[in-house]
Parts: C-alpha cells; structure tokens; sequence
C-alpha cells in the first residue's frame, strides 16, 4: 500500500504540474496564536455531488464549520472555490493516469492534499459534504449519526407549507397500536437524516479521520386527512432552521479527532 500511495503522488505531481494555472490564489490563513494548528477547509462536498434541494444549506454549514474550528483554537484558511474544483478534477485525472478508471474518493482527496501542499503550507485539510443518512425511528424520536430529533408532526390542514414536491410517496414507518386514544401516535421505522460528513488528510496526503453528524430531518410527517392511520413523509420546506442543531452535527463530525489532538 505504501508503494502504492508513493505511486500516486508521484504521478499526481507529474500531471498536476503540466496543467495547473498559474493563477491559482494563495492560501490566507486568519491570524492566531503562535503554534496554532493550519487547518485549510476545502468546499463543501467537493468529494461528493450536492444534492439540488442542499443548496440553502451551504452557507450555514460551511459558516459554523469555520467558526467551530477557529473556536477550538485553530487558524483557518478556505480554497477559493474554482481553484479548488480545477485541483480536484486534475487529482482526478492524474490517479486515474495511474490505471484506476473510478477513482476512490480517498485516493482523489490524498492526491489533491498532496498538490495543495505545493501552494501553501498547511497542517490539514477538512473536506466537508452534506449526506443522506438513514435515521431509525422509535416513537416520535428519530436516531443517526450520534443524535436524537425529534419527528416534527402536522396536519395538511394546517396551511403550513409542506416543501417543494412529496419526496416519499408512502411512509416508511408504521404507526404504534399501542398510542394512547388522543395522542399523536409513535412509530417504528426509518427516515432520511440530513449528516455532515468530514475527511480530514494531511499534506503528505494521509487519511488521519473521517466522522459523521446528524443535523437535521429531511422530511415532516404530514397526515393527509383526519383519520387517516398513517402519515405521508413531506420535505420539511426549511432545513437547518435549528442552528443548535448544526453547531451539534459540527461537533460530532470533528470533535473526536480534535480532542485527540489536545490531548497529545
């Protein structure tokens, strides 16, 4: 595996510097204590393709990442975005120049850490991407990725907006017999969760963590008319209005490995 990274890079090295634009900015990192850990945050799922309806999400995930880093102490600098997809496709084509016609995300993310380097010298980089996740439903409760939401519940009589189109035409969870007369009833299932997911490397181009957390719940339980056993799963029309709830899927997806460095 060793001989097999070395492989990499070099080629990586060898196309990227034929192709790259002289243009490409410098890295400015925000000022901090002497000693501070360099951390480059890369643009949000540069790894992975944004899903059309995470658009309005960008922003305020990107905005809390950075904050949450500089609050651990961290001096932190943001590729601009065209430089950043350019290097991309170029790590792209150089490890695919190495005989891998679909490259592995990690081997991409190692090369282009590895380019970076020659830009700027950094102590890690952080790619970021909002992900689907499957969150597991007990109750009114739903659980992944290290945290608990609870379901949010309405009726369509309710002239609340319910999104943009019905992403899920029948539920995926069923209604508990045993709900108390009167009450909301519980349920049993799955739903989709909303995840920030990190890989972070080094500029020699090693993995040293990935992590995943929960942010939100993609879809609200909508019951479609008065008596009707089971609700219908809507798109909740404003994802990540809890801003609790990002500062806390931050945490989760990098904390672990930032505790682990402060405690060395």
């Amino acid at each position: 595996m060793r001989g097999r990274a070395r492989l990499l890079l070099l080629l990586a090295t060898a196309a990227l510097a034929g192709c790259r634009s002289p243009q490409t900015r410098s890295l400015v990192f925000e000022s901090g204590a002497p000693g501070a850990t360099r951390v480059v945050v890369a643009p949000l799922n540069l790894p992975v393709q944004l899903a059309p309806d995470l658009e309005d999400a960008v922003d305020p995930v990107s905005a809390e990442m950075i904050r949450y880093l500089k609050g651990r102490g961290s001096r932190v600098a943001v590729i601009w975005a065209p430089d950043a997809w350019a290097l991309w496709r170029d790590s792209m084509e150089a490890v695919k120049a190495s005989g891998r016609l679909a490259p592995d995300v990690a081997d991409v993310a190692a090369t282009f850490s590895h380019a970076l380097a020659d830009h700027a010298d950094y102590d890690l980089i952080v790619f970021p991407s909002l992900v689907y996740r499957d969150a597991r439903v007990t109750g009114r409760f739903a659980q992944w990725d290290g945290v608990k939401r609870r379901i949010r519940f309405r009726a369509r009589s309710s002239g609340v907006a319910v999104g943009r189109a019905q992403a899920v035409p029948d539920p995926v969870f069923s209604t508990e017999q045993s709900a108390e007369a009167g009450e909301v009833p519980g349920w049993r299932g799955r739903i989709t969760g909303l995840s920030i997911h990190t890989l972070v490397f080094t500029p020699q181009g090693r993995g040293v963590y990935q992590g995943f957390g929960g942010l939100d719940l993609v879809h609200d339980a909508v019951q479609e008319r008065e008596g009707s056993p089971d609700p219908v799963l809507q798109l909740h029309p404003k994802l990540l209005e809890n801003s609790d709830h990002v500062r806390e899927g931050v945490a989760l997806a990098l904390d672990p490995y930032l505790a682990k460095k402060r405690s060395r």
